[in-house]
């Protein structure tokens, strides 16, 4: 009798991994849930002490390389600036498992849809996606998103300029503080700046630019686009004088630039540009 038990023991524990079971599957399946939660109230700074500080992420950007710790930072913060109500509903979570042996190793995926409203257009967003997660201490050590990020937002905003479109291009002469990089004060100005700044101005996008040749090869640009003539005038009058309601804006922003001038200080030159 006592070896009947013992075989029934070992039979139900080789049917559970057989079917993918592997004994952190389930722990790892809540964190990794948790983490989708923290996304769905933008809790950023929560869902940050899941990161494993060794972490390696796919990308959803074309031709970027993986990212680590600072570049999977940037991309929760600018999703939760350009997203409101998001929320994610979940097909199904499925064992992961190890690349080398195809055995389960604790890992988890998931395939679901996100569903959100773009902040700056008002438009829902519905977007199918794929989630790897794999752990190391009880943090997510790697793994990435799938999904078709650039279709999505090119349906939100199509990049291509209309007539009656503004578009104002300053030329940026920057001024680094003693021991910053110049691409320390770019990952700034793309992961926080222009995020704070497209949400705070409404119908507006911002974009940084590198001169490859003619006048300001080498330097760089920040370039504005606007629907209209009439949308920009809401912020600068014809002088280019802040209105009071960009003033407002401004006041919004103080934390934003403030970060900004720890690393650096700009002047520009501009000349606004209306599409015929």
């Amino acid at each position: 009798m006592k070896k009947i038990v013992i075989l029934l023991i070992m039979s139900v524990f080789m049917a559970s991994c057989s079917n993918g079971n592997h004994a952190d599957f389930e722990k790892n399946t809540e964190i990794a849930k948790k983490y989708l939660k923290l996304h769905e109230v933008e809790d950023a700074e929560s869902m940050f002490t899941y990161l494993h500080e060794d972490i390696q992420w796919h990308m959803p950007v074309y031709g970027m390389e993986m990212g680590g710790i600072e570049e999977v930072k940037a991309a929760v913060l600018g999703y939760q600036s350009e997203f409101d109500n998001m929320k994610f509903n979940a097909n199904y979570w499925l064992p992961g498992v190890d690349t080398e042996t195809g055995k389960p190793d604790g890992s988890t995926r998931v395939y679901g849809t996100w569903v959100s409203t773009h902040v700056k257009t008002g438009k829902e967003a519905k977007l199918t996606s794929y989630h790897s997660f794999e752990f190391k201490d009880g943090k997510i050590i790697s793994g990435g998103d799938w999904f078709d990020l650039g279709g999505m937002m090119n349906t939100l905003m199509p990049q291509s300029l209309k007539k009656g479109s503004l578009v104002g291009l300053h030329a940026l002469n920057i001024k680094l503080n003693k021991g910053v990089s110049s691409k320390q004060f770019e990952d700034y100005f793309k992961s926080t700046f222009i995020p704070k700044y497209e949400n705070a101005y409404k119908g507006a996008t911002l974009h940084l630019a590198d001169g490859i040749r003619g006048e300001y090869e080498g330097s760089l640009a920040m370039i504005w686009i606007f629907e209209s003539n009439e949308a920009r005038n809401l912020y600068f009058d014809e002088n280019g004088q802040s209105t009071k309601l960009n003033q407002e804006i401004g006041e919004t922003l103080n934390e934003v630039n403030e970060g900004l001038s720890k690393l650096g200080s700009w002047t520009s030159k501009y000349t606004d540009w209306e599409i015929h």
